[in-house]
């Protein structure tokens, strides 16, 4: 049983079960007695507590956080500090981490991984308009919280084999806590902040980040969704980290050659080695996926196109409507409390 287990914070927050531990935080899962609903409370435990300007600045973030009300970011509730701890309480999400999906799933079809990456520029060109870089865009950080309805839209991607088995609103978490932590001073020794697999080059090399930083790493979230697994791999994090700062990443198609060609280029510039050569804004990008998604709709009903054998006369006709992320082959089963299963190489929802 963890130390947090049982315990009642700030005379409201009940902390029920551990859900996750990252490198920065452990999460729980919590009852708030006050408005009676299920929270996630965050631990922060890396955070230099006798700086209290470091502090300051956390407190500034999360409330930078909390400001940013949008459909895809994990809302947060509220920031406190007891028995020695801060803590970030924020929502509780009913649904899988995209990890978690890539792990089960392995491949995702094409306009479903376009789906989910407009929703990830969606809140991603809100929060740049802010000045406020994530830093550590991976597919632990991209919860899917289940809306049960049975009809997509743009708000919605299909996690079921079927398109009544339910959709999944894309909720981008962990926004601002590695920014603060390298204010605080903690990157003095050298420390490359973020998961090395996501890791963009200038933020491989110890340089400035951008906003274009964080567009490389989705570009990196896309390339495993599309094909399994992510474009560097390597026996360190160092290599991989170096692999990112130097080396042009593989084809799509090596992996799955059923992608369509425009969403391989439309990674492949996302993953260029200069900013000043991919997007220049998540706006830029998630235009150019909406256009992609019209370009694979086009060759779908293109393909489709048949003339009827017995009327060579009559106008061509296109077969029925295609059906929104069409993947028999796979189904995905929610498990306890909507988390799903968790594959070997994923980790828990709300990790760092």
């Amino acid at each position: 049983m963890n130390q947090f287990e049982g315990t009642l914070i700030a005379g409201r927050y009940e902390i029920r079960e551990h859900i996750a531990t990252g490198g920065m935080a452990s999460v729980f899962k919590t009852w708030d007695h006050r408005v009676e609903r299920i929270v996630a409370m965050k631990v922060l435990r890396s955070l230099d507590k006798n700086d209290q300007k470091a502090v300051e600045r956390f407190r500034r973030e999360a409330r930078a956080a909390a400001a940013l009300a949008h459909p895809n970011a994990v809302t947060i509730y509220d920031f406190l500090e007891e028995l020695g701890q801060y803590f970030l309480v924020m929502e509780y999400i009913h649904g899988p981490t995209l990890k978690q999906l890539i792990g089960q799933r392995r491949q995702l079809q094409p306009r479903e991984t376009i789906d989910i990456a407009s929703q990830v520029c969606s809140v991603l060109q809100v929060a740049h308009a802010h000045s406020f870089i994530h830093r550590d865009i991976k597919p632990q950080n991209i919860m899917l919280a289940m809306t049960g309805s049975s009809t997509a839209n743009t708000t919605g991607v299909l996690v079921g084999s079927h398109a009544g088995e339910g959709l999944a609103l894309v909720k981008l978490t962990d926004f601002g806590i590695v920014r603060v932590v390298e204010e605080a001073g903690l990157t003095n020794s050298g420390i490359v902040l973020g998961t090395a697999d996501y890791l963009s080059p200038e933020q491989a090399r110890g340089e400035t980040l951008t906003a274009s930083s964080d567009l490389y790493s989705l570009g990196v979230v896309m390339f495993e969704m599309l094909t399994g697994r992510p474009p560097f791999v390597g026996p360190t994090a160092v290599s991989i980290a170096m692999q990112h700062a130097s080396t042009n990443p593989p084809t799509l198609r090596q992996f799955a050659p059923t992608v369509p060609p425009a969403l391989e280029q439309l990674v492949l510039r996302t993953l260029a080695k200069e900013p000043e050569d991919r997007f220049s804004s998540a706006a830029e990008m998630r235009q150019a996926l909406r256009a992609c998604a019209r370009e694979i709709t086009r060759s779908e009903q293109h393909q489709n196109v048949r003339v009827t054998p017995s009327s060579p006369s009559q106008p061509l006709s296109s077969s029925p409507p295609i059906q929104p992320y069409p993947s028999p082959q796979h189904h995905f089963t929610l498990g306890n409390d909507g988390q799903g299963p968790r594959p070997s190489s994923g980790r828990g929802p709300y990790s760092s």
